[in-house]
C-alpha cells in the first residue's frame, strides 16, 4: 500500500499535464501512487501520461465533470494519506514531504495545507492567503464595517486574522526546508476557522494533504455543489477539525501552459463558466452559513458582496437579466449600498452591458483612490503619479 494517493483529474489537458505528473515525480518522498481520472479527453492527454512508472494508475471513464473525476480517483485511492493536483498545476518538490512529515510528528491533527502560488506568467506572482487575509477580506470587512477578521490587539501577523495559534516548524520539518532553499523558517498556524470561511477561500484542496480516515469521516466531494465543490469539503473539513497550514507556498498554481499560452481548455473560475463558477459559491455559502442564519447581518452584506462580484461577471459576458437579478438583491441585502446602487442604474440605463460595467468600474476605482487619499493612505501626487502610469500601460 503506498503511503500516499495523490488524485489528479484530467480533461483536454495535453498542453500541461506533463508537467503536473513531472513534479509528482521529481517529489522528496516517493512512496506515492498518482491516480489519473482521464475524463473523457478528446485530444491526447492519455498518451502523454508516463507508461512506464508503475505507481500511475490510469482510469478513462466518459466526461462527468471534474467533481465525479475527483471522486473516482478518491475511490480507487489505497494510501494512508490523500493529496490532490489539478492536471494543469505544480507542486514545488518538497510538498509531500513537509505536508506528511507534519501529520507524522502530530499523529492527532487530521489534515493540514499549505501556502500556493499563482503564477500569471510574466514574473507575476501571487501568494494565497496572505494576500487574502491582508488585503482582500479585510478590505471587504471595512466596506461592510465587519470586526470578526479584526486582528487581536498588538498583532501584525495578517493569519491571525483567522487562526488561533502559530508555532515554528519544529525538527519534522526544518531539514526538509533548508534542503529546499527555505530561508526564513515560516510559522505553522492552527485553529478553527469554519466560521472564517464565510470570507471566501483559506484553504486550497490542492494543497491539502490529509489522513484517510478525515476523509471517511466528511465523505467525498458533494456533486450537488457542482464547481464549488472543492470549497465545501474543505468546509466540512474545517467544521469538523482543526485546521493546520503551513505559511510557506509548495503549490503553483499555473494560469499559463507549458508554453507560455494560454490553455486550450480554461480554468473553470475565470474562463467562460466563471459565472457559473460564482453563482455554485454563493450557494455553497447559502448552505453552510446564510439559510441558517439569515438575520445575522454579516452574512447578509458578504452576501451582497458576492452578489456584486457576480453582477459584474455577468454584464462583461453580456448577461443583463442575470446581473440585474443579482444587484437587486444585493442592494435588499445592504442597504445604501452605494457600488451596487450605481451599477444598478449603469446596466439599467446603457445599451451595451459590457460598457456600463467598465464605466463603472472607473468610478470605482476613483472612489477608492479618493478615500485612500482621504484616511493618508496615499498623496495626490502618488496618485496621480500612478494615474499615469496606467494610463502609459494603456
Amino acid at each position: 500500500m503506498p503511503q500516499v494517493s495523490i488524485i489528479m483529474p484530467a480533461y483536454n489537458r495535453a498542453d500541461t499535464i506533463q508537467r503536473a505528473v513531472a513534479s509528482v515525480q521529481t517529489q522528496g518522498l516517493q512512496d506515492w501512487e498518482l491516480v489519473v481520472v482521464d475524463d473523457g479527453s478528446t485530444d491526447n492527454t492519455a498518451a502523454l501520461i508516463p507508461q512506464d512508472d508503475p505507481r500511475i494508475v490510469v482510469i478513462r471513464q466518459e466526461n462527468r465533470g471534474f467533481v465525479e473525476a475527483r471522486n473516482a480517483g478518491l475511490r480507487a485511492a489505497r494510501g494512508e494519506y490523500i493529496a490532490f493536483l489539478d492536471s494543469d498545476d505544480e507542486w514545488q518538490p518538497h510538498h509531500l514531504q513537509l505536508c506528511i512529515g507534519f501529520l507524522e510528528a502530530y499523529p492527532e491533527e487530521w489534515f493540514v495545507a499549505t501556502e500556493l502560488l499563482e503564477d500569471f506568467g510574466g514574473g507575476r506572482r501571487v501568494n494565497h492567503y496572505q494576500v487574502e487575509t491582508s488585503q482582500w477580506y479585510p478590505r471587504m470587512a471595512a466596506r461592510i464595517g465587519a470586526h470578526s477578521i479584526d486582528l487581536p490587539p498588538g498583532e501584525t501577523d495578517n493569519y491571525l486574522r483567522v487562526y488561533e495559534s502559530r508555532l515554528p516548524v519544529g525538527q519534522w520539518g526544518t531539514a526538509i526546508l533548508q534542503d529546499a532553499g527555505v530561508q526564513t523558517v515560516p510559522f505553522v498556524y492552527s485553529g478553527r476557522i469554519f466560521e472564517h470561511l464565510r470570507w471566501g477561500f483559506l484553504v486550497a484542496v490542492n494543497s491539502l494533504v490529509l489522513r484517510r480516515t478525515a476523509l471517511e469521516e466528511v465523505g467525498l466531494l458533494d456533486g450537488r455543489y457542482a464547481l464549488a465543490a472543492d470549497q465545501h469539503l474543505v468546509a466540512k473539513l474545517c467544521l469538523r477539525f482543526r485546521a493546520n497550514f503551513i505559511g510557506t507556498p509548495t503549490y503553483i498554481k499555473h494560469e499559463l501552459a507549458q508554453e507560455g499560452a494560454l490553455p486550450s481548455e480554461g480554468h473553470l473560475a475565470t474562463g467562460k463558466t466563471a459565472l457559473k463558477f460564482l453563482k455554485d459559491m454563493l450557494r455553497t455559502f447559502d448552505d453552510l452559513f446564510w439559510l441558517a442564519r439569515p438575520d445575522e447581518g454579516e452574512l447578509r452584506a458578504i452576501r451582497s458582496l458576492m452578489l456584486l462580484d457576480m453582477a459584474q461577471v455577468a454584464l462583461k459576458t453580456g448577461q443583463r437579466a442575470d446581473a440585474l437579478q443579482c444587484l437587486r438583491e444585493a442592494r435588499t441585502g445592504l442597504p445604501r449600498f452605494w457600488r451596487a446602487i450605481t451599477l444598478h442604474w449603469l446596466a439599467m440605463c446603457m445599451r451595451s452591458p459590457q460598457r456600463s460595467v467598465r464605466i463603472w468600474s472607473t468610478l470605482d476605482r476613483g472612489m477608492a483612490a479618493v478615500r485612500q487619499v482621504a484616511r493618508g493612505e496615499i498623496s495626490m501626487g502618488a496618485l496621480f503619479q500612478k494615474a499615469r502610469m496606467r494610463l502609459g500601460r494603456a
